[in-house]
């Protein structure tokens, strides 16, 4: 019964991540999302700065900390509500899919028992 309840939850969340892997072979624009969007809105960073309580000097530190992927999940966030965005993320398995995945690990983990536990 427990594996049947896995094998429901991997092929739920595999049909979720079908748009997150397109998602994928897009890159992000050279100045980052936060930045990008911010000026195809043209929203001053004044504005931002407001809303979430900072400096615009700021909102140009958390652009830039986007791009050099430092930037804290709640930033980002905030930034982007701030902007009357929602932020989206996912993690991805890189070429196969989830399902793949989870019975590659599985079989390697068997394998190590083997290895390790002569006789099983």
């Amino acid at each position: 019964m427990r594996e049947l309840g896995r094998e429901f939850a991997l092929r739920d969340l595999e049909r979720q991540l079908r748009p997150y892997r397109k998602a994928v072979k897009n890159r992000p624009p050279s100045v980052g999302w936060l930045r990008a969007l911010r000026q195809a809105l043209a929203m001053p960073a004044g504005d931002i700065a407001r809303y979430m309580k900072l400096s615009p000097k700021m909102v140009f530190q958390l652009e830039r900390s986007e791009v050099k992927k430092t930037i804290t999940l709640e930033r980002l966030e905030e930034m982007a509500r701030a902007m009357n965005c929602d932020l989206v993320y996912a993690v991805v398995p890189w070429e196969r899919s989830l399902i793949e995945v989870a019975e590659a690990h599985l079989h390697r983990r068997v394998w190590q028992k083997r290895l390790t536990h002569p006789g099983w």
